[in-house]
C-alpha cells in the first residue's frame, strides 16, 4: 500500500485529487491539513511517506516543510506544469494540475513506485503518455466485459496486436494488474461519454 500525502490551498481541488487517488486500491490518502481552525502538529503526520502531492514549494510553511521531509517523493501541481517536468525547489517533480483522474493516479503510483525502487517501464511509452485512438478504442471494450480475444474479432486485429495495445496502455499509465486496467478502461470510457466521443 502506498501512503500518499496531500496538501492543497484550494478545497475543491484538494477534495478532487483525493478522490481520484482514493479510487485506486493501492494508495492511502492522507489529508494534510493545516490552518487557524485547526493545525496539524508535525507528530501528527503520518511516518513515512512514498508520495507527498502539494500545490505550492515545500518550505512555504511548517507543515509542508515537515511533510516534505518524511516524503521519499515530491510533486507539485502547478497550473502550467508538463508531466514530470522538474520543479526545483526542492520537488521531485511538477504535475499538471488539470490531469485527468487516471493520468493523476498513474504520475502518483509511478512515483509512489519510483521511490520504492519497483522497476518503471522506460522509453517511448513512459510517463503518462495520451492514449491513441485505438488504445482508447482497446479499453473502452475492456470495460465492457470483452475478453482480449473478442476485442480483437470486433476489431478486425489478432489477439497478439490486441495484447500489445494493452501492453502499451499500461506503460503509459503506469498500470500493474488487471484490476487497474480494468479501473481505467471504465475511467477512460466514462471520460469520453461526458465529452461525447
Amino acid at each position: 500500500m502506498f501512503e500518499i500525502g496531500l496538501i492543497h490551498d484550494h478545497p475543491l481541488i484538494e477534495w478532487a485529487v483525493s478522490q481520484a487517488l482514493a479510487e485506486a486500491p493501492d494508495m492511502r490518502v492522507h489529508l494534510l491539513r493545516a490552518g487557524p481552525a485547526a493545525p496539524l502538529a508535525p507528530a501528527g503526520l503520518p511516518d513515512r511517506l512514498d508520495v507527498l502531492v502539494i500545490d505550492g514549494p515545500p518550505g512555504r510553511s511548517p507543515l509542508t516543510e515537515a511533510a516534505a521531509t518524511r516524503a521519499a517523493c515530491v510533486l507539485r501541481m502547478d497550473p502550467g506544469a508538463a508531466a514530470g517536468e522538474g520543479a526545483g525547489h526542492g520537488c521531485s517533480e511538477r504535475l499538471p494540475e488539470r490531469s485527468d483522474p487516471v493520468a493523476l493516479a498513474a504520475a502518483v503510483r509511478a512515483a509512489a513506485s519510483r521511490s520504492r525502487g519497483v522497476p518503471q517501464p522506460r522509453g517511448p511509452l513512459a510517463d503518462g503518455l495520451p492514449l491513441s485512438a485505438r488504445e482508447r478504442q482497446v479499453l473502452h471494450m475492456l470495460a465492457q466485459g470483452l475478453t482480449h480475444d473478442q476485442t480483437a474479432r470486433r476489431l478486425g486485429i489478432s489477439r497478439h496486436t490486441v495484447d500489445t495495445y494493452v501492453k502499451r496502455v499500461r506503460g503509459k499509465l503506469g498500470l500493474g494488474n488487471k484490476a487497474e486496467l480494468v479501473r481505467a478502461a471504465m475511467a477512460y470510457a466514462g471520460r469520453d461519454l461526458r465529452r461525447g466521443v
